[in-house]
């Protein structure tokens, strides 16, 4: 067994949060990330929003150096909002993309998808498209 990576002599597997699944909800205005989906992203100053060939909508983290560097598109930038439980995304126009992009209907009733965190490409994957 492992312990972060090393081995454990004991055999007791550790469990890491960034590989549990998580939910996320959207709504017309928002995407609300519940605390497992948003642990990932907890030093993010700002994020990209985008969708891959799958149809998943993607979350890239994005620190205040990058963020001040100018090497990205300040309307590409969204803010994202901690709060103890939950963390928000808010934005009419993206939400308006996601769900003309996903053909669904978006209101004040969210519809809820898990997440899941990549760790190889540091995104996290809303699993609105294939799997």
């Amino acid at each position: 067994m492992y312990i972060c990576g090393k081995e454990d002599p004991n055999m007791i597997k550790w469990f890491n949060v960034k590989d549990r699944n998580g939910v996320a909800s959207l709504y017309a205005n928002n995407i609300t990330l519940n605390t497992t989906a948003m642990y990932p992203l907890d030093t993010a100053f700002k994020v990209q929003v985008g969708m891959d060939d799958k149809n998943n909508v993607i979350v890239m983290p994005l620190t205040k150096e990058v963020v001040e560097s100018g090497a990205l598109d300040e309307c590409c930038l969204l803010k994202i909002e901690f709060h103890k439980s939950f963390a928000r995304i808010s934005s009419v126009q993206l939400l308006k993309q996601i769900s003309e992009a996903l053909r669904i209907q978006l209101s004040n009733k969210p519809i809820q998808y898990e997440t899941r965190w990549d760790s190889v490409e540091n995104v996290l994957i809303i699993q609105t498209g294939e799997k």
